[in-house]
């Protein structure tokens, strides 16, 4: 069912690849290279090409699209067919959105991550928003 090629899984958009990441994100990861001395350099360096069209990391890709959206990621709770995230979207206003795996549904790990991250930016946080948006 895996396709590297395709940009959606099961109607559900997959997680931006490693090269879409934002700048500050990248600058992040190259800061913890530049930490492990010249050798993490130089092989942070090398092993960036190949790493740029992987995807993000499930972490990764949502906490990039809530700060996208002006929200604070505080907890991150991954399991093996789900996601619970805990931000922060006032100065001391917070909420918890999850994204479940259906029982029946059988993926690799993967295609896991992708529909876990489509289901919870597509499905779960479009019936949040509105809620904290009244509530702020």
């Amino acid at each position: 069912m895996s396709s590297i090629h395709e940009d959606s899984i099961l109607g559900l958009p997959r997680r931006p690849r490693v090269a879409d990441a934002s700048m500050s994100t990248i600058l992040w990861a190259i800061a913890g290279g530049l930490i492990a001395g010249p050798v993490g350099v130089l092989v942070g360096g090398a092993a960036g090409n190949a790493v740029a069209n992987q995807r993000q990391p499930l972490e990764m890709a949502i906490r990039e699209y809530l700060t996208k959206n002006g929200l604070d990621v505080v907890f991150f709770y991954p399991a093996p067919r789900a996601v619970k995230v805990t931000f922060r979207y006032g100065p001391t206003a917070y909420w918890t959105v999850e994204s479940v795996m259906p029982d029946e549904l059988e993926l690799l790990p993967e295609d896991r991550d992708d529909w876990l991250y489509g289901n919870l930016i597509q499905n779960q946080l479009p019936n949040v928003l509105p809620r904290i948006r009244r509530a702020s």
